[in-house]
C-alpha cells in the first residue's frame, strides 16, 4: 500500500467526531488543520493490525454495541482511554496547523 493510501486508511480509523474536535481546536487558534505522516512515519504495523481486527470482528454484535471510543480503547488498553491526539500519535499521523490570521 502506498503511503498516501496508508494515511487515508489511518484517518478512517479516527472517529469523525474526534477529527472535528481537532478541526475546532485549530479554528479556535485561528488556524486550519491538515494531516500528514509524523516525522517517524506512519505506523503501518498498527494501521494493518487495527484493520485486521476490525475485519475479523465485523458483524460481531458485542463489538457493534460498543461506541467508537470503546472499540479503540479495547485496541489500545495501555492508554486507559485513548484520546484523539494519542490515537493520531499511535497511528503516526501529525496534525498540521496553518494560521489563517496574521500575527
Amino acid at each position: 500500500m502506498a503511503s498516501t493510501d496508508y494515511l487515508t486508511a489511518a484517518l478512517e480509523l479516527v472517529p469523525e467526531a474526534w477529527l472535528l474536535g481537532v478541526t475546532a481546536d485549530a479554528a479556535a487558534q485561528g488556524a486550519t488543520v491538515g494531516f500528514t505522516a509524523a516525522a517517524g512515519g506512519l505506523r503501518t504495523d498498527v494501521i494493518d493490525r487495527i484493520h485486521a481486527v476490525c475485519a475479523a470482528r465485523a458483524g460481531d454484535p458485542e463489538r457493534e454495541a460498543l461506541s467508537e471510543g470503546q472499540r479503540l480503547d479495547a485496541l489500545f488498553p495501555n492508554h486507559r482511554g485513548i484520546g484523539a491526539f494519542d490515537l493520531l500519535d499511535e497511528l503516526g499521523i501529525a496534525p498540521v496547523y496553518v494560521l489563517t490570521t496574521s500575527c
